[in-house]
């Protein structure tokens, strides 16, 4: 192979030629020999920036140019300045569209102003000439030169140079910017790399723990640790709304600042469901503008399963960068991981509440339970059988039967307004009060005058008590009761017949001073006496129809042959019978007295 060194001595001088002949042949040589070595430069390195200054340098040292530059076509019609020599530095990176594709080498003098307005600004940089770079058709940037320092005109011969200088130099550009952009996409996959072991690190040390204010902690300083920035609050919803929670560099005297950011807060932010840099909001979003003037610049949204429970509000970097669109991403993805922990917290939380509450209820209704009677009494000739199904695990529903002397025994039963634990709260007191007060061996209607007082002052207006309460003699068999408003009880006699018990007054709590009127029943052999409260005759079934009287009437008569406790568990098996597969919806209490 002929070394390119040896071109101009491989042709020999020929006496034939003329002078100007000899001199064009060895100018042409000397400008291949140039290219050559050129394309040898440009081929050796992958670098763009160096193709480029390579590209303006050597014709600029060549041709004795004052000025150069190079811009790359960024996208269809817009050019970007990639370097330049002999011009401020400041225009790196400006953008300029250009309509129009190049095929030779141009002077900017020879191209219409008017129509293309670009064309001023190589004019105001002093720029002469432009030459296209392109590679199989496809138009990569263009160069343009200004002036020689001589002040000659560029000649035909150094305009071809250039020409072929830009052809040589296309094909080391198109390899530059894939290698650059390879270069590119290497950067982002190890920045996603690092994003991805960085969110696995934050990611086990927000898992670690179960408790909201440590992963909302640990939240916080991963975010300013990674973005550099020195202010960050994390907002959580509360109800239909966004709620502070914790926040690093607002003060605890920025009354300003925390007054417009609670302002802010109060606009929904509980829709937003993708990162907002604050520079880009419009108009319509004043809540977004008011976070801005607070100097905060990205808000990023915590999602979990198509929601919204939280916000993180970040300030601007220490380093004065914007916000990259990776960054945003990876903060978006950080945000949902800790929504997820946060989440997760939140419901251990729960169940340790539900625990806590299951705990104390269960406390409730063995204290409950212990307040009814552990032992009916035996007596020789009455069979007393009752029974109390709360709806919950406590309830509202009491019943009592113990002696007073040693004839008489006293019966209650009573139903509270409301269920669960506030009703078995109230109840209690009533137990309380009843056995307090059958000491102080008052008449009857005085005893439910006394409780009826207390629940009044002890209990707010939409409180009150059914009660029933009666004395059964049973040497004389006789029953005198009060009716504080219950279901009247039933008096079956052995005919088939029976009366209701409803002789009494008010409901317990709902005035002071109730005057309660007293009635005494003769019993006789046959006889039964049923006490329920109305979780019995309201019974629902799948149809939303109620158990009712008419059906607790036809049970009793159909098993008047039987014992207290089989009518106790005849009544019971004909409501579940009736509900089936309906939940209980209130309690159920029964007291069973059959007189032999």
């Amino acid at each position: 192979m002929t070394d390119h060194n040896d071109l101009k001595r491989s042709v020999p001088a020929n006496p034939i030629l003329a002078p100007d002949h000899e001199r064009a042949l060895n100018d042409k040589i000397m400008e291949l020999q140039a290219l050559f070595e050129m394309s040898q430069i440009l081929n050796s390195s992958l670098n763009l920036k160096s193709i480029l200054d390579n590209m303006l340098l050597t014709p600029m040292g060549k041709m004795m140019i004052s000025k150069g530059i190079i811009l790359l076509n960024q996208n269809h019609d817009i050019y970007v300045v990639e370097t330049l020599k002999g011009l401020p530095r400041t225009l790196i990176g400006k953008q300029i569209p250009i309509d129009i594709t190049f095929i030779n080498p141009t002077f900017i003098d020879e191209i219409d102003a008017n129509k293309n307005n670009w064309v001023h600004f190589f004019k105001q940089l002093g720029m002469v000439v432009l030459l296209p770079i392109s590679s199989h058709k496809k138009n990569l940037g263009i160069i343009s030169f200004g002036g020689k320092i001589a002040g000659n005109e560029y000649r035909q011969a150094e305009l071809d140079f250039l020409n072929s200088l830009s052809n040589i130099a296309a094909t080391s550009i198109e390899n530059g910017l894939i290698f650059q952009e390879l270069n590119n996409l290497n950067k982002r996959l190890d920045r996603k790399i690092q994003e991805l072991n960085t969110l696995f690190e934050i990611g086990k040390e927000l898992n670690s723990t179960l408790d909201v204010n440590k992963v909302l902690n640990l939240l916080l300083y991963a975010i300013m640790g990674e973005m550099l920035v020195n202010r960050c609050a994390i907002l959580l919803r509360k109800t239909n709304k966004m709620e502070l929670r914790i926040s690093k560099g607002i003060g605890p005297t920025d009354q300003e600042i925390r007054s417009q950011l609670t302002k802010a807060i109060q606009k929904n932010l509980c829709d937003l469901d993708v990162p907002i840099i604050l520079d880009n909001v419009t108009t319509n979003q004043q809540a977004l503008t008011a976070l801005k003037e607070i100097n905060f610049e990205v808000l990023i949204p915590m999602r979990i399963q198509d929601e919204t429970p939280g916000v993180i509000m970040i300030g601007p970097k220490i380093i004065k960068q914007a916000f990259r669109e990776d960054e945003l991403e990876f903060l978006f993805t950080l945000g949902n991981l800790a929504m997820i922990s946060i989440e997760n917290a939140r419901l251990f939380e729960d169940a340790l509440e539900k625990q806590r509450l299951e705990e104390e209820l269960a406390i409730a209704q063995e204290i409950q339970q212990r307040l009814l009677p552990k032992k009916l009494p035996q007596l020789e000739h009455i069979q007393i059988s009752a029974v109390n199904i709360p709806s919950r695990q406590v309830g509202g529903d009491y019943y009592d039967c113990f002696p007073v002397n040693s004839s008489q025994y006293a019966l209650a039963i009573a139903d509270v307004s409301g269920k669960g634990t506030p009703a078995s709260l109230l109840m209690a007191n009533v137990q309380a009060s009843l056995h307090a007060l059958v000491e102080t061996h008052l008449p009857l209607d005085l005893m439910l005058q006394k409780i009826n007082n207390l629940t009044y002052e002890n209990t707010s207006a939409d409180k009150f008590i059914t009660f029933f309460y009666c004395l059964l003699d049973k040497d004389n068999l006789t029953l005198t009761y009060s009716n504080a408003g219950h279901n009247p009880p039933y008096l079956f006699h052995q005919n088939g017949e029976f009366e209701l018990l409803s002789t009494g007054g008010l409901l317990l709590g709902m005035l002071p001073n109730v005057v309660y009127q007293v009635s005494t029943v003769s019993l006789h052999s046959g006889d039964w006496l049923i006490f329920y409260t109305d979780g019995v005759n309201e019974a629902i079934n799948k149809n939303e129809e109620e158990f009712d009287n008419w059906r607790l009437e036809q049970v009793i008569n159909s098993n008047r042959d039987k014992s207290a406790e089989e009518m106790l568990n005849a009544i019971i098996q004909a409501i579940r019978d009736f509900v089936i597969d309906v939940p209980q919806s209130d309690d159920i209490t029964l007291i069973i007295v059959k007189i032999c």
